[in-house]
């Protein structure tokens, strides 16, 4: 199906100050002392046969040319001669650990041959800096290095610590559980994204400077919860520190280290190939827009770590409906870029056309759509969530536009967050024409400072009395009510 989008004026590309330009070439030079790690474990493949695990995390040069700066629970429980760290230019060397500082979950690698990396200082910064940041590293373990922009949310009182996201979760547990890292460690909490290959990546200011070292998070329903640890606070520990490596891989190593199993016999280039194959075959793309699927989870895996409230309701909607949603799963996207995550029924084929990521049901009685735009500040998001409602109006899924009508015991709802520039608008449409079938729209905003994030259903009523069909729908609803940023 071809939509009508035209340009929106979403994406407002302004010349960007020289200060920008400036701090923009201090950390890309300050890349070039990010590396890439591979590690390679025995493990299972899913018939159960014998595999290797190849995981990948980032790291980055610090106080000698060949030391390393990276995440533990990258390296964890691997043996020295399954290291292998590679630059920006290729090159690799084998490394061994020299430190860890479980506290903050830290280790620091000697490479055995020289890469000629130039090793990055550490700098102190503000938890509640609004200031820039990029982080550099190898997310899904892609072999091109790439830069985001990261930022920090705020918070009122002391130095946010780790227990103040993960307490009363099953993640506190784990991390118990693994002794690292420690529950009362200070860290920086992200309101953008990390993405799985990105534990270790450095967080580098306008100077070129590394005030925080990625390590990841946790899931919230199907958005993160993210953080890093300040680089100045921990990283200059890992010298002098004496604790014992752990022997056994950690237990978050699944959530923020990225991996791919592959078989136990192929050679080196075999491997690579195989690894960026699988992260090819999980990526949507089109235009300047691209997404990931980063997991695939069960209703009840979903429902689990959501908050009481969210619980309920998502029960409440299954229900109201009378639709059994045990053994339905879900496949998330996330826009990388952004933090945005957008879910689907699994299985379902996603693809791109006219700026919207598509997906519907077998006979295309159901369409599903969803999209993020940067509008450059809060104020333009929330008049862009208006413009964006009324360009989906006129689509062509009824006659005439206005033909379209609010029901009063369905009201919009809208909710706002000034402080933390968030708000969030859910509206219901319903369309009767003799010549088209009733529809319904079902339309969901989410905005993150000045990030847009839009789903939109729409439904041919006249089938909801098919059981299957109602099954269908129930299962895209959630899913759009699932439509989130990564959160803090």
């Amino acid at each position: 199906m071809k939509t009508k989008f035209s340009a929106i004026g979403i994406a407002l590309l302004m010349c960007l100050p020289i200060l920008r330009s400036i701090a923009q070439s201090n950390d890309q030079r300050a890349a070039r002392s990010v590396v890439k790690i591979t590690t390679t474990t025995m493990a299972r493949d899913e018939r159960g046969r014998p595999a290797k695990r190849v995981g990948n995390g980032t790291g980055f040069s610090w106080n000698d040319s060949k030391h390393i700066v990276t995440a533990l629970h990258v390296i964890a429980g691997v043996e020295d001669k399954n290291i292998r760290v590679t630059n920006h230019a290729n090159q690799s060397s084998g490394a061994k650990v020299i430190g860890v500082f479980k506290e903050a979950d830290l280790a620091l690698l000697e490479l055995t041959i020289d890469l000629g990396l130039t090793p990055l200082v550490v700098e102190k910064v503000d938890p509640n800096s609004t200031d820039e940041y990029y982080i550099w590293g190898f997310p899904h373990g892609i072999y091109q290095m790439a830069g985001d922009h990261i930022r920090f949310s705020r918070s009122i009182g002391p130095a946010p610590t780790l227990n103040s996201l993960v307490n009363n979760t099953d993640f506190k547990f784990t991390l118990q559980t693994q002794g690292y890292p420690l529950p009362d460690a200070q860290i920086l909490r992200v309101s953008s994204t990390i993405q799985p290959g990105h534990s270790g990546a450095p967080i580098i200011n306008r100077n070129g400077r590394v005030i925080g070292v990625a390590d990841g998070g946790l899931r919230s329903g199907t958005a993160r919860l993210n953080w890093a640890f300040p680089a100045s606070l921990y990283v200059p520990r890992l010298i002098n520190s004496r604790e014992v490596p752990p022997a056994s891989p950690s237990l978050q190593a699944n959530l923020f280290s990225s991996y791919t199993i592959v078989p136990e016999d192929v050679d080196e280039a075999t491997q690579k190939s195989m690894v960026e194959a699988e992260a090819r075959s999980n990526t949507v793309a089109g235009g300047n827009k691209e997404i990931s699927k980063i997991w695939t989870l069960s209703y009840d895996e979903i429902l689990a770590t959501m908050d009481e409230e969210e619980q309920y309701e998502l029960n409440d909607i299954a229900t109201e409906f009378q639709v059994n949603m045990n053994n339905t799963r879900y496949d998330v996207y996330e826009d990388f870029n952004t933090g945005a995550t957008i879910t689907i029924p699994f299985g379902e084929e996603m693809d791109y056309e006219d700026g919207w990521f598509v997906t519907s049901n077998a006979n295309q009685t159901l369409f599903y759509f969803a999209s993020v735009f940067d509008a450059d500040n809060f104020e333009n998001a929330l008049d862009n969530a208006e413009s964006v409602f009324a360009e989906i109006l006129e689509l062509p899924f009824v006659d005439h536009p206005d033909l379209w009508y609010e029901e009063e015991e369905d009201p919009d709802d809208f909710e706002i967050d000034e402080y933390d520039e968030y708000a969030s608008w859910y509206s219901t449409r319903y369309s009767y024409d003799e010549d088209y079938p009733d529809k319904m729209l079902i339309f969901n905003a989410e905005i993150d400072q000045s990030e847009l994030l839009v789903v939109f259903l729409v439904v041919d009523m006249n089938q909801l009395d098919d059981p299957e069909y109602l099954r269908q729908f129930l299962q895209f609803s959630i899913a759009l009510n699932l439509a989130d940023f990564a959160g803090y």
